[in-house]
């Protein structure tokens, strides 16, 4: 990300719009117009998560973006009303601000600090489909929705058990009658070991937690082909952070 006179220039290595559709374009232009900046910036955006996979991939670009530009131009604006530009923009860009393990109320925006996940290593496949999160959520009913997830899993954080049978999504109920192959995975990767299993979001990716990083790596070497998108990864603290090219 770098400055320029004027303007805002998005570059991508993926086939997606670079206009004011792309919620990186559109963090820029609000983080302008909110600071009152006569100044313009050039993006470089490197996608390494699949499109409409359920992950916040979006949201942790515009994330990414009003971070840098307040270290760029110097604004020095707190976490706080960082996230409180991108929470006009997406409910999931004020957690990706923060990071770490959090409790999300509201429409995602209210957030709480809670202790650090264990350590696993998570792998994350997306079937090669994708789903409308609105045709999602709107297939919701009222009797789908309580805490039996969430305050279970919050009990356990807190008192450092055990976290895998608490998990759930109530969504998944939802997402895999459009999307079989959601159930699948969750099956294959409990039968390789995987302590839990579920979806992630409104979907379809799914998510294993494995608790030895070498059955994690079995896994994805096993089944990764140009069918699906298939990755592992590891728990961290922070939302984001400047790494060195």
């Amino acid at each position: 990300i770098n400055k320029q006179n004027e303007g805002i220039e998005l570059e991508t290595n993926i086939h997606i719009t670079t206009e004011r559709k792309n919620l990186a374009w559109r963090a820029a232009e609000l983080f302008f117009e909110t600071m009152d900046l006569k100044a313009g910036v050039k993006i470089k955006l490197i996608k390494n998560l699949p499109l409409s996979a359920g992950l916040a991939g979006g949201s942790g670009n515009a994330a990414a973006v009003l971070w840098a530009l307040n270290k760029l131009y110097k604004t020095d604006l707190s976490l706080s009303e960082l996230q409180e530009i991108g929470a006009s923009l997406g409910a999931d860009i004020p957690f990706c601000l923060q990071g770490g393990t959090l409790l999300a109320e509201g429409i995602g925006d209210q957030l709480t600090k809670l202790p650090d996940l264990p350590q696993y290593y998570i792998v994350l496949v997306k079937p090669n489909q994708s789903v409308s999160t609105q045709r999602i959520y709107q297939s919701l009913t009222n009797d789908m929705f309580g805490e039996r997830y969430s305050s279970g899993l919050i009990q356990r954080l807190r008192a450092n058990l055990d976290i895998s049978a608490a998990c759930g999504n109530v969504l998944q109920g939802v997402t895999s009658m459009m999307i079989a192959e959601i159930d699948l995975w969750q099956e294959r990767m409990l039968h390789e070991g995987a302590k839990a299993s579920i979806m992630s979001g409104s979907g379809p990716t799914v998510f294993g937690l494995f608790a030895e990083k070498t059955d994690a790596i079995q896994f994805c070497q096993k089944w990764k082909d140009r069918k699906r998108w298939i990755a592992w990864t590891t728990p961290v603290s922070t939302g984001l952070s400047q790494v060195k090219e």
